[in-house]
């Protein structure tokens, strides 16, 4: 296998008043047209558990379950993963001079971020609650 790099495109920001995705400069071009959207998937790297021994974990009891269960870090949202990526559906509250303004995102200020996709319909969302902008419905055809 070749092998491959992954960039960091921007950061989380949270303060006191808001949660937001800060787009580095060089990639704020791709935003275009993302504010028609209702929600966005966030991948974002999970700094805080990059560390050997998270790498290696392959079996992992989730929190909060009556009964412990052991299972296998790919049947788990576990931050211990070989390869440490995060995985968010939020919602886009607004977007300015480069920032995502989102309701909330499980990762921690400063966490770099390394892709943001549209939520379309078909994920777990109901119809109903997706904003699409005009042009996805000529996509369907």
């Amino acid at each position: 296998m070749s092998p491959f790099g992954v960039y960091p495109i921007g950061e989380v920001k949270i303060d006191q008043d808001s949660c937001y995705i800060e787009i580095h400069e060089p990639y704020i071009l791709g935003l275009r047209h993302i504010e028609k959207f209702g929600h966005i998937i966030v991948l974002w790297w999970i700094s805080m558990r990059d560390t050997t021994k998270d790498r290696a974990t392959l079996l992992v009891t989730p929190p909060r379950l009556s009964k412990p269960v052991e299972t296998g870090v790919f049947s788990s949202r576990s931050p211990s993963r070989p390869n440490p990526i995060g995985l968010t559906k939020v919602k886009l509250l607004k977007v300015e001079n480069g920032k995502l303004f989102v309701d909330r995102i499980d990762a921690l200020d400063g966490t770099p971020v390394l892709d943001i996709k549209p939520y379309l319909p078909g994920d777990s969302l109901p119809l109903k609650d997706i904003r699409l902008p005009e042009w996805f419905e000529s996509l369907k055809d």
